[in-house]
């Protein structure tokens, strides 16, 4: 009887300190009143000029959310957070990285989206255990090559900056499960990025392709394919080489016809034709199409 006691009592105890680490914080008052046992913190949207001193009290902190402020900058002694994974300084004033973020090296995930940095610093190589990166609307002219380094990373989005190319050394990060570059300036893809094999999902919206690029057709995974919102005048025979595809997005492009081959992609269940305007589809294709009830 005492056994099945203790082990009750563990349970608890093990369900309380679950409950405990899930628990969200929203005011630094509140969290000061128990410092160790704050591991998630919201300080979003809370007009912040600057990061409050308090925040390095809470050494078990793991989840910060600091987004929707006036930050530009963020103190040295935040690298004290030794248990920081997940950071997000969205929507704030910050020209670039800051060099203390990179310095935080437990982190695995940053999002640093709707900022106004037009570069972001070799340092963040650092961040050794980084899986997911967000860069979303900011003035990124260029995607780094050192980001090549970052092999950890399984996630990178850099929707809405200014990007006209990506490096062939793009092929080293293949760890890579999801790309989401859409709303840059890009026209083509290298070759090398066809050896990214554990490419899931992959968002090319909005930008300036005419053509499918060849490597795409290379990424045998391939789960989801935006294209919405380009320049496309027709779809490639080999589309049919990504059996995995499940989503395929078009809308927005000069499209005339589509691939009679796209009928062998069986695991495709979602795909968005709108605004092409001259587009017909063979009988073997809306048959296809209309049978999926796509």
């Amino acid at each position: 009887m005492k056994k099945i006691q203790l082990a009750l009592v563990c349970l608890f105890c093990t369900l309380a300190s679950f409950a405990q680490k899930d628990k969200v914080y929203t005011s630094i008052e509140e969290a000061l009143k128990n410092p160790s046992e704050v591991f998630i913190l919201y300080l979003n949207n809370e007009k912040l000029s600057d990061i409050p001193p308090a925040i390095t009290q809470f050494p078990n902190l793991t989840t910060l959310n600091l987004s929707g402020n006036r930050l530009s900058d963020v103190p040295a002694t935040f690298t004290s957070l030794s248990r920081l994974t997940e950071l997000d300084l969205s929507d704030n004033k910050f020209n670039t990285v800051p060099e203390t973020v990179t310095k935080l090296v437990t982190l695995t995930e940053l999002d640093m989206s709707g900022n106004n940095f037009s570069y972001v610093p070799g340092s963040i190589t650092n961040l050794v255990n980084l899986r997911q990166l967000y860069l979303n609307n900011n003035k990124l002219a260029s995607f780094p090559d050192f980001f090549s380094k970052m092999t950890r990373l399984e996630e990178i989005y850099l929707y809405g900056n200014i990007i006209p190319s990506i490096p062939e050394s793009i092929a080293k990060m293949t760890g890579l499960t999801e790309i989401g570059i859409g709303g840059n300036l890009l026209k083509s893809l290298p070759e090398s990025m066809g050896t990214l094999t554990n490419l899931k999902y992959l968002a090319l919206s909005y930008n300036q392709f005419t053509a499918l690029p060849a490597c795409v057709t290379k990424l045998s995974n391939l789960i989801v394919l935006d294209l919405n919102g380009n320049k496309l005048t027709s779809i490639p025979d080999n589309i049919s080489n990504l059996p995995k595809l499940a989503e395929l997005y078009l809308e927005s492009n000069k499209l005339a016809s589509l691939p009679e081959s796209i009928t062998k992609l069986a695991e495709l269940s979602k795909i968005n034709l709108k605004e092409n305007n001259g587009l017909k589809l063979s009988p073997t294709v809306k048959a296809f199409i209309q049978d999926k009830k796509l």
